[in-house]
């Protein structure tokens, strides 16, 4: 992982002053990281440049430096060795309460902490990969490839803080003096397209939040409170059937000429946290069972609506909980989202211990289904498969 120097820590091991970095990155003869705070983060590659005899002479290069793809060991060996331990001490908050001290692996704050953490069931680093998709959301991908040069999400997270717009994590380095309400994507400018000097905003794939956003499908966040799934139409149709149903705990959604816009539903002081982040992965349990013994009727309608759509690709990290920013407490089952892989021609069989508990819910669900199935355009699908149910 690479490390990243504040201003002040870059001037100092250059020994320059931080005006002269800033009229460095200003004229392009160095490449500094910009986070979502619009501060400037001097990579140790690129100090490692400076530091290198054949290009000292920055001061009258006129050619912009490439985005740094790797470090080069013989220039990092140059390094001078002043660092300490806080120049590295990278933290995990939760808004601005510290949680987890990356650096030494010490929990600071069990009850802010991620449930896979408190459970053992996951470290960070496996935690951190639960809040992007790595290879799959292209948006992602050109977003990632115009901030930084490269596919790094480790890079990334640790460059720009790993702001998200599903939960109220982030990271920051101890000594920094910025907290949650400076950065947090929920209210930041990053929305805005018109950066403080007039510049365009260079990362023309959307903000860096869209960075850290789970799932296969491509998606960008169009600002705080809208989601974008691009070229995502048919989802719209397990929304319309939810709501016929009568069923109010459901994200709000809307199909537009793009794709399918999700109502974001966490907020600065609700977060989301999957099933899979919660702690519960299908190697150790089943994520459902444990949803319908948390949840009860809300994680029973979550799948028979899935059967009834013949989505057939419900995974752990696509449903879970709403939690408290504040004090952790797990308040209730997040609303129904991710319907990627409807009208599939094969369903997920219901889990016993639904029917066992709710059977007669199951069936009034199918009842009802049955009679609204004439609204859709694959009705006969959802008849069908409620039929099916009702013969169980």
């Amino acid at each position: 992982m690479e490390k990243h120097y504040t201003l002040s820590k870059a001037a100092e091991i250059l020994g320059v002053t931080t005006q002269t970095l800033r009229n460095w990155d200003n004229a392009g003869k160095i490449c500094a990281i910009r986070t979502p705070g619009n501060q400037r983060r001097i990579p140790e590659s690129e100090i490692s440049r400076l530091l290198n005899p054949e290009v000292d002479n920055i001061a009258n290069n006129t050619e912009k430096p490439q985005r740094s793809t790797g470090k080069s060991q013989e220039n990092i060996e140059k390094l001078p060795t002043i660092a300490t331990k806080d120049d590295e001490n990278y933290l995990l908050m939760c808004k601005d309460v510290a949680v987890y001290d990356i650096t030494h692996q010490l929990v600071l704050d069990e009850s802010l902490l991620p449930g896979c953490m408190l459970k053992e069931t996951m470290d960070f680093s496996q935690w951190m990969q639960t809040r992007y998709s790595e290879q799959t959301n292209f948006s992602a991908q050109r977003l990632m490839q115009s901030a930084f040069g490269k596919i790094d999400h480790i890079h990334a997270a640790f460059a720009t803080g790993a702001h998200s717009l599903s939960d109220c994590y982030w990271i920051k380095q101890k000594d920094e003096n910025i907290n949650f309400m400076d950065i947090t994507p929920y209210i930041h400018k990053e929305w805005d397209d018109v950066s403080e000097n007039g510049a365009q905003n260079e990362y023309i794939w959307g903000p860096l939040s869209s960075l850290f956003v789970g799932g296969k499908t491509d998606k960008v966040w169009l600002d705080a409170l809208s989601l974008l799934k691009i070229n995502s139409f048919n989802e719209i149709e397990p929304y319309r059937l939810c709501s016929l149903l009568g069923l109010e705990n459901i994200a709000k959604a809307k199909n537009t000429d793009d794709g399918i816009i999700l109502r974001n539903f966490t907020s600065t002081d609700v977060f989301f946290e999957s099933m899979k982040q919660y702690g519960i992965t299908k190697e150790n349990t089943d994520s459902r069972d444990v949803a319908i013994d948390s949840f009860k009727e809300h994680a029973v309608a979550l799948f028979v609506i899935d059967y009834l759509v013949e989505n057939n690709d419900r995974q752990p990290d696509d449903y879970g909980f709403l939690r408290c920013s504040n004090t952790g407490e797990y308040i209730s089952m997040a609303p129904y989202y991710n319907f990627d892989w409807i009208w599939s021609g094969d369903s997920i069989k219901i889990p016993d211990i639904a029917w066992q508990r709710h059977s007669e819910y199951i069936y009034s669900l199918c009842r009802r289904a049955i009679s609204v199935a004439g609204n859709f355009e694959y009705g006969t699908i959802i008849e069908r498969r409620a039929r099916e149910l009702l013969l169980l």
